[in-house]
């Protein structure tokens, strides 16, 4: 199962604000993943957990801020992002 659906499905940790932490990896590594009205699951930081077991408060504040942001792009704001390869598709069930 990809892990996007898996923390559509609440396999992840909830932090709030459309901020996720999903373990990957047999548990090894962290993903923040950051939710655009369900519609993105964006990848958004990946982190060792032997480097570090948790973001920071202030980093936190600002992964939320970001997924607000994400929240109010259009959808052809969305296109230019994977175009320009600011972003990466790497699933589209379509």
């Amino acid at each position: 199962m990809h892990s996007y659906r898996q923390v559509m499905l609440g396999q992840a940790d909830d932090l709030g604000g459309g901020v996720f932490k999903k373990r990957l990896s047999r548990n090894l590594y962290r993903s923040i993943v950051l939710a655009k009205g369900g519609r993105y699951w964006v990848f958004e930081y990946m982190f060792a957990k032997k480097d570090m077991d948790n973001i920071e408060d202030s980093e936190l504040a600002k992964f939320r801020k970001l997924a607000k942001v994400y929240e109010a792009l259009s959808e052809q704001q969305v296109s230019w992002l994977t175009q320009d390869n600011s972003w990466m598709e790497i699933c589209n069930e379509q």
